[in-house]
């Protein structure tokens, strides 16, 4: 028996039928395989998003805690100084001489007969020299107090101001920027010194002017001194500005304090910080 050929027109009716069904079935699986990829992302996106907060890969892995944080408010301290170094004590108007606080002192200045804290002494002596070398003359005029000698001297500057018609409380204010009140005073630690030039003698600030002020500018922390009472600082030391005013703190702590820019009060309270 003869096959029947199907008509052209059926056989073209079916290959487009095939085409289509087989560009179905392509469509379908291209839409499962996209499905299939866009739910790996998301399972891989959900798992980090579990992972447990301030935990990394590796400790979510081994389920590991890392060792706890420094402590962020532990900020290091700016400068490397031992702020229990004796050459560091803060004595001003609201610190006096610690209780107890006794000092060794020794020549200082052969030519007025001053002395200092030992080791100040040492250190002044060879400053002294050294701007002398230079053409430099200083003179100690001021040095270690005692407690008995500090009263007399504030006493007498009150007195000036009472001359003046100040009150007996005004006068004791106005002497305390100008002459520490007795066991408030650097003096009576043996660590400042009052320094002057035979060309200047007064305690004023015209020994800014002098050629003594500008060599101790540039060389007094070379020999563990600082400046004490910088211009325009007096809201913070108490004291007026005194250009003639130095204190000794050795070598290392001079440098930084230097560097700091600051007055020994504001250094104080940084390192405390």
């Amino acid at each position: 028996m003869q096959k029947r050929e199907m008509p052209a027109s059926s056989r073209r009716r079916f290959t487009r039928r095939q085409i289509m069904r087989n560009r179905i079935i392509f469509a379908l699986i291209c839409v499962a395989i996209i499905v299939l990829i866009a739910s790996f992302i998301a399972r891989l996106a959900g798992g980090k998003n579990d992972e447990p907060s301030g935990q990394n890969e590796g400790e979510a892995l081994s389920g590991e805690l890392s060792s706890p944080a420094p402590d962020a408010t532990a900020t290091p301290k700016p400068y490397p100084v031992d702020m229990t170094d004796w050459r560091m004590i803060l004595v001003n108007g609201s610190n006096p001489v610690p209780d107890g606080y006794t000092v060794e002192t020794q020549l200082a200045d052969s030519y007025t007969g001053k002395e200092l804290q030992k080791e100040a002494a040492e250190q002044y002596a060879a400053m002294k020299e050294a701007a002398q070398a230079e053409g430099i003359q200083l003179i100690l005029c001021s040095a270690y107090r005692s407690v008995d000698y500090q009263t007399g001297l504030f006493e007498n500057e009150k007195a000036e101001w009472l001359a003046q018609g100040y009150s007996e409380e005004e006068a004791y204010n106005k002497a305390a920027t100008v002459v520490a009140i007795p066991g408030y005073s650097e003096h009576n630690t043996g660590l400042a010194a009052d320094i002057v030039t035979p060309e200047y003698q007064d305690l004023s600030e015209g020994f800014e002017d002098t050629p003594a002020f500008e060599w101790l500018s540039q060389h007094a922390g070379e020999y563990g001194f600082i400046l004490r009472y910088p211009e325009g600082l007096q809201d913070v030391t108490g004291i007026i500005y005194e250009p003639w005013h130095y204190r000794y703190v050795g070598v290392e702590n001079a440098k930084y304090i230097q560097e700091s820019g600051l007055c020994l009060e504001q250094f104080v309270e940084l390192m405390a910080e």
